[in-house]
């Protein structure tokens, strides 16, 4: 039986939530950037078809191949598991994922995303797997964890005494 790391460590599910929706709103605030250029190109630039649009198709593509997997391997999460405290690395030795295992964690959790039970399965298998692991994290042996611990407050540090008799 695997031990795993202690309970404190790993990353729990709001945050991971909260992580997944911050990182929507940067991609959908970088898109929605690009088409307003794009835009602007064909509106007032004098184009005279729709090909400054395929930047945002290029741009969408990027995002969707590089932004997680890259920023994964090179800093241990997206922006949003960074700014939630929240990084993922490799449940053998707690080391960083290299590109091609973050590629791979990335492509399993778009791929589940298209087959309705799997998009269902993969985040709610990490509310009872007792290391939080969701499906696309098994596939390629990820574990995401809390890269800032809070100190413990000192009422829970020290131990509960009870009167005697009590």
């Amino acid at each position: 039986m695997h031990r795993g790391p202690a309970p404190g460590v790993l990353g729990n599910q709001g945050l991971r939530l909260l992580a997944l929706l911050l990182d929507m709103v940067f991609a959908f605030g970088v898109l929605s950037l690009v088409t307003v250029g794009a835009d602007l190109v064909v509106t007032f630039g004098g184009s005279r078809d729709n090909a400054p649009f395929h930047v945002t198709i290029l741009v969408a593509v990027a995002l969707l191949f590089l932004y997680s997997p890259l920023l994964t391997a090179r800093c241990g999460g997206t922006a949003g598991k960074l700014l939630c405290g929240l990084s993922v690395v490799r449940l053998a030795d707690g080391g960083p994922l290299s590109y091609g295992a973050a590629l791979g964690r990335h492509l399993a959790h778009l791929g589940m995303w298209l087959v309705p039970v799997l998009s269902l399965l993969d985040p709610l298998n990490c509310l009872w797997d007792g290391l939080r692991q969701c499906l696309h994290d098994k596939v390629v042996g990820s574990l995401v964890i809390r890269r800032r611990m809070r100190p413990v407050p000192a009422a829970a540090a020290a131990p509960v005494t009870r009167p005697v008799g009590s």
